[in-house]
């Protein structure tokens, strides 16, 4: 039997020194040297989060042993580890970061020489070679190198700059405030915001505060935070990133949450007439509207790892979108990329000279059958969309702000109510049968958290 296995969201990943031990992480390297061959390279990076640090080592040294050298760039972004793999002609590349379920839980994502991450049947077939121990292990006199490299910081501000209009973004000389929610990515927003004249309020860029968990995205009490900042500031948005920058959630001007399916769909609204969007199952059918007026092709995927980038490049789409906060600009990288997006943003605020609460509100809008349920005062709303997204994992989307549950094939989104200690159950387009079904849920919830219904 494996000890590690594929977790909820597709990939590798396990409990620290449990499930993940050094030992544990080395052979998986090994494993990976041994799929790859001899002489070939291999990028790898981690968070801040410390076990990341000591897994990644481990993990190098595993690449090593099968003749493997490994490019290292320490601590640096899942977007610039991506964006490497193509730049340095890797054949694959290995990120660590705190696992989006568990604090105590690293995850690790690896991706092809494409820059995108690993099918589930190549991943099993890594665990397979893992589980059997049939590595391939080389001569001494060709054991693998670990070279160091901290410039890709650099090199990956200079490309995300020269891809937007650095020009027009800089002409505005706009004021943000992000939260990097102690990611790697503070290292590399300073140059960014440089380049392009950006006057930045930027909160938790160190790293974890010592005995205290964290997190892989932003709690939803951070985000409301984050919007009474935005708000006090005067500034044009507020954005908020996953520790690996992978992901990205965006505040407007009046200092409320940009919901992951209307920040899909107004990046849908600016896709030029006729092209290829691909999106998740699950997000919301706004898109489709939008869609339908623009002559778009929407592709929708299940939104495992890598089937949002797979899909982007069968089908030549121009951009893809989840609502779990992923952003794919294909023409730059084939993976998801929250510091490119926070670009993008500036750079189509700036141009359209409207605020960001303004673009918003000018997206067309759909029916939706909305139901309310109290949750008790001990909880806060972040332990409630957490405990939710756990009990029902099999059929539910962390949509950051949200969640959202299949239940009888109707998708539900429940969100807290601000300011309150209720939850908004909502369906979009409803039948009569969407409507039974989000009842049904709403029981369900209601009972599980102890709550009353509205």
């Amino acid at each position: 039997m494996m000890s590690v296995n594929l977790l909820g969201d597709g990939r590798i990943g396990g409990g620290v020194n449990r499930e993940l031990t050094p030992e544990v992480s080395s052979e998986l390297g090994s494993a990976l040297g041994t799929m790859l061959g001899e002489r070939v390279l291999v990028v790898a990076a981690r968070d801040y989060y410390p076990p990341s640090r000591m897994l990644k080592r481990a993990f190098s040294a595993g690449l090593m042993s099968t003749g493997v050298t490994v490019v290292d760039f320490h601590a640096a972004t899942f977007p610039e580890l991506a964006f490497a793999v193509k730049k340095f002609g890797a054949k694959a590349g290995v990120h660590f970061a705190v696992s989006p379920f568990h604090s105590d839980h690293v995850n690790i994502r690896l991706l092809d020489y494409l820059g995108i991450e690993f099918s589930q049947d190549r991943l099993n077939q890594l665990l397979r070679l893992f589980d059997n121990k049939h590595f391939v292990r080389t001569l001494p006199e060709r054991i693998g190198w670990v070279t160091y490299a901290e410039y890709i910081h650099e090199i990956y501000v200079a490309s995300v700059t020269s891809y937007v209009d650095s020009e027009v973004i800089a002409h505005q000389r706009p004021r943000i405030a992000v939260d990097v929610n102690f990611g790697p990515a503070a290292e590399v927003l300073p140059d960014m915001f440089s380049e392009l004249s950006v006057d930045s309020i930027t909160l938790n860029a160190h790293k974890p505060p010592a005995r205290h968990g964290i997190r892989h995205i932003p709690s939803y009490e951070s985000l409301i935070s984050l919007g009474e900042l935005v708000k006090a500031a005067s500034a044009e948005f507020g954005a908020a990133l996953s520790i690996d920058a992978g992901r990205i959630i965006f505040i407007d001007d009046k200092g409320r949450i940009i919901d992951t399916d209307k920040l899909a769909a107004l990046l849908v609204s600016s896709v030029s007439r006729g092209s290829t969007v691909v999106t998740t199952l699950t997000t919301s059918k706004l898109i489709d509207k939008i869609a339908q007026s623009l002559k778009l092709k929407i592709v929708r995927v299940r939104g495992l790892p890598g089937d949002l980038s797979r899909q982007i490049r069968r089908n030549r789409g121009v951009l893809g979108v989840s609502d779990e906060g992923e952003i794919i600009y294909p023409t730059f990288s084939l993976s998801p990329d929250g510091l490119l997006s926070l670009s993008k943003m500036l750079e189509r605020v700036a141009k359209e000279e409207r605020p960001v609460s303004s673009l918003i509100n000018s997206l067309p809008e759909i029916s939706v059958h909305k139901e309310e349920i109290s949750y008790p005062e001990r909880y806060d709303a972040t332990y409630v969309l957490d405990h939710l997204y756990s009990q029902f994992t099999e059929n539910s989307v962390h949509a950051i702000s949200s969640v959202k549950i299949i239940h009888k094939n109707t998708v539900v989104k429940v969100e807290p109510v601000k300011d309150t200690k209720k939850l908004r159950l909502s369906v979009e387009m409803p039948s009569r049968k969407d409507v039974e079904a989000l009842r049904e849920l709403r029981d369900e919830i209601s009972n599980l958290l102890g709550g009353k219904k509205k």
